[in-house]
């Protein structure tokens, strides 16, 4: 990309060419065809003490056959205190900015998209109203050639239900629309993943025997919901988190024993096809959740966040190696990754 991004100075024709948005879409095209092809990045959004919140970046690569991550330039020198990831798609990053504004940033390119977010306004209150849950994703609708972020209110019905109110940005119209809502159990995941043109987030409700689990899916184009379901699991007290990794949904079933189950789901929509890559016993006293943001194509390889901690885990030893480097120096908390890949893809439309 940085070569791609030098060549537009050869010549106002080889500028206007690297700058088409078809050209864009080509090279994202590729990528998402190709995901063995695609070099793949990390973003941490975390808190440092007295600076708010600072970016950093990462590339994703194999050194001596191994898993590893190199540090890379970060455009985004700070960000508002309140910042947080709300998704990946394309090469973009959706945050927040501030208490009302979104972000769309390119790490690439560097450029940014800030524009306001939603508020409802109902008789739920002005932003949610007390006992509201808010949760958000963000991914592109193919069909229209549009980027969209998607905000729900999830309200507390009755027993262990919620009553959903769905706010939808277009980046194509620049305004915000309240699409049709829906009812469900306890939406756990506060950021949709987005995997084949559908955000997904993971759900529980109580019944008899216990808590029970599933995805709860809106595809972007058609503005539809659906369910998908999880993997079996054993009995007790588990807690499921969700990714995506070189375009596979990938799901990670994590136990009171201190263990997780990583699994992954081969072909999408086909609910047969979730198979299970490893069981990653936790380090000793440690009780966080793992969450998976990326897999190796070999798959005994893992990036993990484990906590507020990331980590590499080699499934062949069950060893881990903690990323101390994502701290550059500072003191970190409350931090947040995702993966993307580097692309042209404008936050503008």
């Amino acid at each position: 990309m940085k070569s791609l991004l030098k060549f537009r100075c050869v010549s106002k024709s080889w500028f206007f060419l690297l700058s088409s948005p078809l050209f864009s879409k080509t090279h994202v095209d590729f990528c998402l065809k190709n995901p063995n092809l695609t070099g793949y990045r990390l973003a941490v959004v975390a808190s440092v003490y007295g600076s708010g919140r600072k970016c950093n970046f990462y590339n994703l690569g194999f050194e001596n056959s191994c898993l590893s991550l190199a540090r890379n330039s970060c455009p985004v020198k700070s960000l508002a205190i309140s910042a947080r990831i709300l998704g990946s798609c394309n090469g973009l990053i959706c945050l927040t900015s501030d208490s009302f504004t979104l972000m769309l940033l390119n790490p690439c390119t560097g450029k940014v998209n800030v524009f306001p977010d939603s508020m409802l306004r109902s008789n739920g209150g002005g932003g949610g109203g007390v006992g509201c849950f808010i949760r958000y994703g963000f991914g592109y609708d193919a069909s229209f050639e549009d980027y969209k972020v998607v905000k729900i209110f999830s309200f507390p019905h009755i027993e262990g239900r919620f009553e959903n109110m769905v706010s939808v940005y277009s980046l194509k119209a620049k305004s915000w629309k309240m699409i049709e809502g829906f009812n469900s159990s306890s939406l756990n995941g506060k950021v949709g993943v987005f995997v084949n043109g559908a955000l997904h987030w993971e759900a529980c409700h109580s019944h008899c025997s216990g808590l029970f689990w599933e995805i709860v899916i809106l595809d972007l184009a058609v503005e539809r919901y659906g369910k998908i379901a999880l993997p079996s699991y054993e009995d007790g007290g588990v807690y499921w988190t969700l990714s995506v990794s070189r375009g596979y949904l990938v799901g990670c079933c994590n136990y009171e024993k201190n263990k997780a189950d990583v699994w992954v789901m081969k072909e999408y929509g086909v609910e047969e096809s979730w198979t299970k890559l490893v069981t990653i016993l936790l380090p000793v006293h440690r009780r966080a959740y793992i969450l998976p943001l990326f897999v190796a194509e070999n798959c005994d390889e893992f990036l993990l966040q484990l906590g507020e901690e990331l980590a590499l885990y080699n499934s062949r030893d069950g060893s881990y190696k903690r990323l101390d480097g994502y701290s550059s120096g500072d003191y970190f908390r409350q931090a947040q990754a995702t993966t993307y890949f580097e692309s042209l893809a404008s936050p503008h439309m």
